[in-house]
């Protein structure tokens, strides 16, 4: 699976998970998964979107897991406005077809888990990267996510005009860097680190780190920086499995 680690504050204990399901059913059987992963905090669970941020006390400190149904409208600024403060997403997709995999993007940066996939096994392992910071995306997934962009349904509207900066950012993204590596790297603090990835990602018109890593090798984008330095060996995690890399 795809992992980037967003670096945020350790954790003083196991985070609470705040469950978004509209479906009774699958909502009650996530909540008896959930009791069984002993690494998590307490968990609520609620229909709506908007009951489950608004039942969120420390964003910081906790995990919000919700399905791509419970995204309405007014839910998604609440939920935007969460995320900025430190909560982080689990969304839960159905499937890993074409006709659901778009649905992905409506919240980036969020985790990634599969419904077909689910065990208790990957339940803890998207739980547990997901309070690291990481952004979890299973390898299915992932080269779905990749297929699509082969086929041009990120939409490049013509070459992105970076900056300097920008494509040596681009470079150590393509190459897994975490913000926080990027900003050791290019001696910078992590919050302008940070705010190179989110230019690069509005630039290229991708929602994430995968999809603008898919975009940046088919298109040939950080290749003249790769060759003309040398201050960034490919010595870092590679972003997709087997061939690429991968939010």
């Amino acid at each position: 699976m795809l992992r980037h680690s967003a670096a945020p504050p350790a954790l003083a204990a196991p985070p609470a998970v705040f469950l978004a399901i509209p479906n009774e059913l699958q909502r009650f059987g996530m909540v008896g998964m959930l009791r069984s992963v002993e690494s998590m905090g307490h968990c609520t669970a609620h229909a709506a979107l908007a009951d489950a941020v608004a039942a969120v006390r420390d964003p910081r400190t906790s995990i919000l897991l919700t399905t791509p149904d419970a995204v309405d409208p007014a839910g998604e600024v609440a939920l935007r406005r969460a995320t900025h403060d430190g909560l982080r997403i689990l969304l839960l997709l159905p499937d890993t077809e074409d006709a659901t995999i778009g649905q992905a993007g409506i919240l980036p940066g969020a985790s990634l888990l599969v419904s077909g996939d689910l065990s208790t096994q990957t339940l803890t392992e998207s739980l547990a990267a997901t309070a690291a910071g990481e952004t979890y995306i299973p390898a299915a997934l992932t080269h779905t996510l990749l297929r699509r962009a082969g086929h041009g349904e990120v939409r490049a509207g013509g070459a992105p005009r970076l900056t300097p900066r920008e494509r040596e950012t681009l470079v150590l993204l393509v190459d897994g860097y975490s913000n926080k590596q990027i900003a050791r790297r290019l001696r910078i603090s992590e919050h302008g680190a940070k705010r190179l990835v989110a230019n690069i990602l509005a630039k290229l018109n991708c929602p994430n780190r995968t999809l603008a890593a898919a975009r940046a090798l088919r298109e040939g984008l950080c290749a003249e920086q790769t060759a003309d330095s040398s201050a960034f060996p490919h010595t870092g995690p590679v972003p997709v499995p087997d061939t690429v890399s991968g939010w």
